[in-house]
């Protein structure tokens, strides 16, 4: 399964969003037509260290369920780098444009230029 950018801003947005600190995202919290989808990222945003949680390991098949309960503190500056709709939609147009797969160092970084040219451009700097 290759990954999904929007995908993973998804799972880190809405691990933000939850409403306090004793609660978790799991499985069950997304559509069960992207369940495997889900499943495969969380466990990457784990391995990468951006989210902590657990999976759940079983014989079976298919999706697998997770717990997620927080951003990590490198969650949250790849979160902070990607979270307006703007400067991510021009991000991942830059990427497109130039014809680059979207590496997790690239993003961070392409994001964080965009959102300084905005900042720049509001202030007529």
């Amino acid at each position: 399964m290759k990954r999904n950018w929007d995908t993973i801003r998804e799972v880190l947005t809405r691990l933000e969003d939850l409403a306090s600190t004793d609660a978790t995202l799991s499985l069950k919290d997304f559509s069960e037509e992207k369940a495997g989808e889900i499943s495969y990222h969380v466990e990457l945003l784990i391995e990468a260290g951006l989210v902590e949680g657990q999976m759940a390991r079983t014989l079976s098949r298919g999706p697998v369920e997770f717990i997620a309960r927080r951003l990590t503190w490198p969650g949250h500056e790849f979160l902070d780098s990607i979270r307006s709709d703007t400067v991510w939609n021009k991000t991942k147009k830059k990427f497109t444009e130039k014809g680059i797969d979207m590496t997790f160092d690239l993003v961070k970084s392409v994001a964080s230029d965009v959102s300084v040219a905005l900042i720049r451009g509001a202030a007529g700097i």
